[in-house]
């Protein structure tokens, strides 16, 4: 099984020994319980990052599984954040686990761009081999709705701004490749966003680069980004990150980044939403919702409590003021943070819970 293509067969192997381990593990602790444990993210696909640490192959991505089973209430999560530490002192990643799900709910699945890519791109390493094809409702099959390029715009910019308070020295980085490795994320989300809006996003990142060139040669506001160059490193540096050139991101750079992403963010939400906003600050200042589906009225009690919960008052989704304020700390309006140390950090929480 390959898991990491740009990876030689030796670490595939290697790799695929300790998925096996972990699978014993885990149906041990669940039992009859597990329906079935998925691979998903880069490595489900075959596309799993590989960098080379002390002359050897090792993981670089999170590997992340996603957990099917009968009763939700019954899953023993101590047993499961064991195994998880266990094998990230092993493997060096984070073991990620995902809240375990039901058939029903697999049924049920939203349009959303984290279950298009697991339908289209995974291992069941554990259970039916068609636990996803054979229960996941058919438009995960189509095209992704435009808000989802939104909200994927919406995270990664979300985590350039997290790089921007790691370099001005307000927090520390969580590894030492953390500025670098949002940096070339923010670059992926903006071809990305482009390719979901013009109805070309495909699951497989290889190839990626060729459509959005494609995009860009039939239409001119995407050929104008002139995001080719640097997406084709970033999807390098996604396979290989030991072979991308190493550069420390400065403060600087990371603004220049920015006002590429406004411009790409700004693009996606004419299109999504029918407006033309000429400037950040006309959309920032536009009083409209930008998730609809969030706010009908019969999700107005759910918003209300889950702004108490944040000391807010308000019926609209707690997202809705997240698309107003990155703009804003990103520096990429006239108006500006009069205490950008606190409003970023409260951006960050609110995104955490709500991304």
């Amino acid at each position: 099984m390959t898991y990491a293509n740009h990876a030689s067969a030796e670490f595939n192997q290697r790799l695929e020994t300790s998925l096996k381990q972990i699978t014993a593990d885990v149906v041990q602790a669940l039992g009859e319980n597990l329906v079935a444990l998925i691979l998903g993210g880069g490595y489900g696909r075959g596309e799993g990052g590989v960098v080379l640490t002390e002359g050897r192959e090792a993981p670089y991505n999170d590997i992340d599984f996603t957990l099917v089973v009968k009763n939700k209430r019954a899953v023993p999560n101590g047993e499961l954040l064991a195994i998880s530490e266990r094998y990230e002192a092993l493997l060096h990643v984070d073991i990620d686990f995902s809240r375990p799900l039901t058939l029903k709910d697999i049924k049920d699945w939203p349009h959303w761009l984290m279950w298009y890519d697991l339908v289209n791109g995974h291992v069941v390493l554990h259970g039916p081999v068609d636990i996803l094809s054979g229960n996941a409702p058919s438009h995960l099959l189509e095209p992704l709705p435009l808000i989802e390029a939104s909200r994927y715009l919406l995270n990664r910019g979300a985590g350039l701004l997290w790089a921007m308070r790691v370099v001005s020295g307000i927090e520390p980085a969580g590894d030492q490749d953390f500025v670098r490795r949002n940096y070339y994320k923010c670059v992926l989300a903006m071809g990305d966003g482009m390719l979901i809006a013009g109805r070309r996003y495909v699951t497989p990142y290889a190839g990626r680069d060729l459509l959005l060139a494609e995009l860009a040669a039939a239409d001119d506001q995407v050929a104008s980004l002139e995001l080719g160059p640097l997406y084709q490193t970033s999807l390098a540096f996604k396979f290989n990150p030991h072979k991308v050139a190493e550069k420390d991101f400065g403060l600087e750079d990371l603004k220049e980044l920015a006002r590429t992403w406004g411009k790409v963010f700004l693009q996606v939400e004419n299109r999504r939403t029918g407006m033309s906003w000429p400037w950040l600050d006309d959309y920032v200042a536009w009083p409209g919702l930008r998730e609809p589906e969030q706010n009908k009225v019969s999700q107005w009690p759910r918003n209300f409590v889950r702004n108490a919960q944040l000391r807010m008052w308000s019926w609209r989704y707690p997202r809705e003021q997240l698309y107003q304020q990155l703009p804003v700390l990103l520096h990429l309006t006239k108006k500006q943070s009069t205490d950008w140390p606190s409003e970023s950090a409260r951006f960050l929480a609110v995104w955490h819970r709500f991304n």
